[in-house]
């Protein structure tokens, strides 16, 4: 059997966690297996699978750590690295956006510089290997710092993050939002797959947008929470199942 295993200081466990459903879904492809354990200060998980899946194994787990690298790890740093006095919500999306933004090429990057291996240490590479991202990264947050002045306006605070999305490759081109019995429905087709989701709450509605970056989000009748019907127009230039059909019309 072929195996290798991978760590993490324990203080960064999650981002081992975050990808770990992930993995362990992806690795049934290659009848592979994969098992977590804690010793001393290091989370340690290993990987293991018959020698002729290796190359498979091999790619899953890469496409993972990339995956982990450019959402958990970049968004850990970011919050280290930006302190603005926005309010939390306003912060958060900020937040999520910026993890967004350029997304593709950070990704490209990061897989010419991601090799996994036995004895491979997560945040080892995070600290010593990813110095031209944390460099991109930083001069975000400073950039973002030196205009903070202008996201105290809803306006201006709404076009920013709406210049960031249209700057994100979209996962989907057109996704409708309906609020049925105190949640959110998105539906809309992901490639070959129809995605139908519902979410409790705003917050999470948002997330989950700037994540798919739509290139067309239309509202299909009302949604109730007022903020977040101005957020879903000024952000992502919402229509409303009647404008839309009117475009269409046209």
């Amino acid at each position: 059997m072929y195996q290798i295993t991978v760590s993490v200081d324990s203080a960064k466990a999650d981002w081992l966690y975050s990808v770990d459903d992930v993995i362990r879904n992806k690795l049934k492809n290659c009848i592979a297996v994969s098992a977590l354990d804690i010793s001393g200060r290091r989370l340690y998980c290993s990987f293991g699978c018959e020698p002729q899946s290796k190359g498979q194994l091999l790619a899953t787990v890469k496409e993972c750590l990339v995956d982990m690298y450019g959402v958990v790890g970049k968004f850990d740093f970011i919050k280290r690295n930006l302190t603005i006095g926005l309010s939390q919500m306003n912060y958060e999306l900020l937040l999520h956006t910026l993890v967004a933004f350029d997304r593709e090429n950070e990704r490209k990057l990061l897989n010419k510089i991601i090799r996994v291996e036995n004895g491979m240490t997560i945040d080892g590479v995070f600290n010593f290997k990813l110095g031209e991202l944390k460099e991109r990264w930083l001069e975000i947050c400073n950039l973002t710092r030196n205009n903070g002045a202008y996201l105290y306006d809803d306006e201006t605070y709404n076009e920013l993050l709406r210049f960031l999305i249209s700057a994100v490759n979209p996962k989907i081109n057109r996704l409708t939002v309906c609020e049925s019995d105190g949640k959110y429905r998105l539906t809309g087709s992901l490639k070959n797959n129809v995605l139908d989701l519902d979410i409790i709450s705003s917050a999470e509605l948002m997330y989950c947008l700037i994540d798919l970056a739509p290139l067309e989000l239309i509202i299909d009748g009302r949604i109730t929470n007022r903020e977040l019907s101005k957020r879903l127009i000024g952000i992502f230039d919402a229509k409303t199942t009647n404008t839309a059909e009117n475009k269409t019309k046209k």
